[in-house]
């Protein structure tokens, strides 16, 4: 039980070729919540044992957990910062109402029964938690984007994706550029940066813009093809980072 979500700390840390990941730590958080939501210790997690996991941050006891409580205590526990942790908040938050309540709760633990027998593994709970860490970069930039924060994109705002990247304020983002930014913003490794780099540098030409680039890329994402994102179309593009292969 312990062994498979150990590993995801052991495989994390032998990437990137002595390389400093700063999810490291993140990955040991994953311990943390597993030994919190499987209280029995019997190797599964149960509905009400995920739900609980999330109950823990409802400080005022009301029945769901606001961003503010949820950003207070995740920072308490990861010491990351405030963009981060509503990162983390925002992907839990699955309409997007800003409250994390039953209504998330339910469907976040089908999201977790990754081969959907109806229960969760430990190694469900790691992998997906694996999943949502990579997923917690792009969570990032979509809020940088978001100019009006009512949780959608607009194929203008998309078009501005990375534009925290653009040091020089050309409008579009080289390879280093985007290293720098990705690694500067404590997303991850810069062979990280460079796998999603190439996904997005769809023409090859060693620079992502809106025309080359991202035009192409949001309607790709847009699958209900409703001309603008939200999170969690957006998130998608996590799929092309490396993902630690879990084992046990």
């Amino acid at each position: 039980m312990f062994r498979c979500l150990l590993l995801v700390v052991l495989v994390v840390g032998s990437r990137g070729q002595g390389e400093v990941d700063p999810k490291l730590d993140m990955y040991g958080i994953i311990n943390v919540l597993y030994l919190k939501a499987d209280k029995d210790m019997n190797g599964m997690i149960s509905e009400p044992e995920l739900a609980d996991v999330y109950h823990g941050f409802d400080t005022n006891g009301d029945g769901h957990v606001t961003k503010s409580e949820f950003v207070t205590l995740w920072q308490s526990i990861t010491h990351q910062n405030q963009e981060h942790a509503e990162a983390f908040f925002y992907l839990a938050d699955l309409n997007d109402d800003n409250i994390i309540d039953s209504s998330d709760l339910n469907p976040l633990y089908n999201v977790f029964d990754t081969d959907g027998d109806g229960q969760v593994t430990a190694h469900e709970f790691a992998e997906k938690w694996v999943g949502i860490i990579l997923e917690a970069p792009i969570a990032v930039l979509f809020e940088r984007s978001d100019a009006n924060k009512d949780n959608i994109l607009t194929h203008n705002e998309f078009s501005k994706f990375f534009s925290s990247f653009d040091t020089n304020g050309d409008h579009r983002v080289t390879r280093s550029e985007f290293e720098h930014g990705w690694t500067s913003s404590g997303f991850g490794t810069s062979t990280e940066a460079d796998t999603l780099f190439a996904a997005l540098d769809t023409d090859h030409d060693g620079r992502i813009t809106a025309s080359h680039d991202l035009n192409s890329r949001f309607t790709a994402l847009d699958v209900n093809h409703d001309h603008h994102l939200i999170i969690l179309e957006a998130i998608k593009m996590a799929a092309y980072l490396p993902k630690p292969a879990l084992q046990g």
